[in-house]
């Protein structure tokens, strides 16, 4: 499949036609082949480089997690001044009422005293029964959706490309066999208009004969809309001006080879981009499940700080007047620990949560087999549009030759004075269908190939046509 930028004139019509003509003449040559276009479209299209982006975020993110075991160290030191009074009694600090430490009298004393203190603290949880790994996990699963989905963006890119290349190489044939139609009601007023100035028929005909003139030039006009749609889409897709392209396709017997071929293709296992973005979703649901279960579990945490400490008093009460005293450190201590911690009022919601959890993964099972069902479906309907469009393609040429015969008989008739005008007009629309219709089941055809490729995971070889 090629798209070839060429310049393609037409001669021949009359003087009154050339402001339709000329919107369609080109002055470019160049060509743009279907697997160009779908190399362009991966490379400079914003969504694929979006996705690319998620996966390196989801490969920062899986060594992050990897760093979730690693100890906390944390080293802190401060330098106070204020007033020591301490008396007996316990609270909860609420992480707001500062601490005072110190002797118990029997009246406040406003004396100042500066002190400070240094502390490393380190906490490691180093065992939460399969927590950190179920982590672990979760983040290749994310990672792993993230590839799935630039694949799938890929895929659908390239879907989106076919689908456009076909529609423009369709609308360019029609585009063709409208200004052949444009051309050939055109010499029938010109015919027309010479027998009537002639008095050899009456002139209504040639009132008719420039009515179905301007039709056809509407048709034209119409055509030509919607293949400036579909350019102006594959333009935004590959990122190329497409502004003076007009698609030229040689397809030779290579259409009949491919529907008459003998395809082992099948519909699509795990490997299709749609399934295995889906296959990805699934597989992290589940893995969503297990973190459920261990986030309730125990967690084994080792716990170790050591401390130093300076004070400008002393204990028998004695409170110095120097404050720079206090910045010294005198006193040391450390502590260890290892710690048990289960929340066990939380089992009841943990339950719940892996209830959601739950249908949340089967929900994405079912989507998964939807989505098989789909193709397959996709793969059977495609495999009877080729049999449908070999039997058409078999029979339009037969259509095409008769309409043409027809309408050159009709024509030199009605010059020998032996048919009438309707009879002529009526002859040109049977040929203009059976040339559209003949285009339109190449393209059917043509769709129907690329629906089974795409069904059977197989678009990279129907791309290579």
């Amino acid at each position: 499949m090629r798209i070839r930028i060429s310049a393609k004139k037409r001669y021949g019509l009359l003087v009154c036609l050339f402001p339709i003509t000329s919107l369609f003449a080109q002055t470019t040559a160049d060509s743009l082949s279907l697997r160009e276009a779908i190399t362009l479209t991966l490379a400079r299209y914003p969504a694929v480089k979006a996705k690319q982006q998620l996966v390196k975020a989801g490969e920062a993110n899986l060594t992050d997690v990897r760093h979730n075991w690693y100890p906390v160290l944390k080293l802190h030191d401060q330098v106070d001044v204020g007033t020591d009074n301490s008396i007996y009694g316990s609270y909860f600090t609420m992480g707001l009422i500062p601490s005072t430490s110190g002797g118990i009298r029997n009246e406040n004393v406003s004396s100042l005293m500066s002190g400070n203190i240094a502390m490393a603290n380190v906490q490691w949880e180093i065992y939460n029964f399969g927590a950190y790994g179920s982590q672990r996990e979760d983040a290749r699963r994310a990672l792993e959706v993230n590839h799935a989905d630039l694949g799938n963006t890929a895929n659908q890119l390239t879907v989106n490309v076919i689908e456009t290349y076909l529609q423009l190489l369709r609308l360019h044939e029609l585009i063709n066999i409208q200004a052949d139609n444009v051309k050939r009601n055109a010499e029938i007023v010109h015919a027309v208009t010479t027998v009537v100035l002639h008095g050899l028929k009456p002139g209504v005909d040639s009132t008719i004969a420039v009515a179905e003139l301007s039709k056809a030039r509407l048709n034209l006009l119409d055509v030509s809309n919607h293949y400036n749609q579909a350019r102006i889409q594959l333009a935004t897709l590959t990122g190329l001006d497409t502004s003076q392209v007009t698609p030229e396709w040689n397809t030779g017997g290579r259409l009949m080879a491919m529907l008459n071929s003998d395809s082992s293709s099948t519909v699509a296992d795990n490997t299709h981009p749609l399934l295995q973005y889906y296959d990805a979703l699934f597989r992290r649901q589940q893995v969503q499940e297990l973190i459920v279960r261990k986030q309730s579990l125990p967690k084994l945490s080792l716990m170790a700080a050591g401390w130093m400490r300076g004070s400008s008093g002393s204990f028998n009460d004695y409170y110095d007047k120097n404050l720079f005293s206090g910045l010294g450190y005198n006193r040391y201590n450390y502590l260890l620990g290892l710690g048990v911690t289960w929340n066990i009022t939380d089992q009841r919601r943990r339950h719940e949560r892996l209830a959601v959890q739950q249908y949340r993964s089967a929900a994405a099972s079912q989507e998964l087999e939807t989505l098989r069902v789909v193709l397959h479906n996709m793969y059977e309907q495609a495999q009877n549009d080729i049999l449908t469009s070999k039997a058409k393609l078999n029979e339009l040429p037969l259509q095409l030759q008769a309409a043409r015969a027809a309408a050159r008989q009709k024509t030199s008739l009605y010059k020998g004075g032996l048919a009438n005008i309707i009879d002529v007009t009526n002859a040109l629309f049977v040929l203009n269908r059976a040339e559209t219709d003949l285009v339109e089941a190449r393209t059917a055809a043509w769709v129907a190939l690329f629906r089974a490729a795409y069904a059977s995971n197989n678009i990279a070889a129907f791309s290579l046509q």
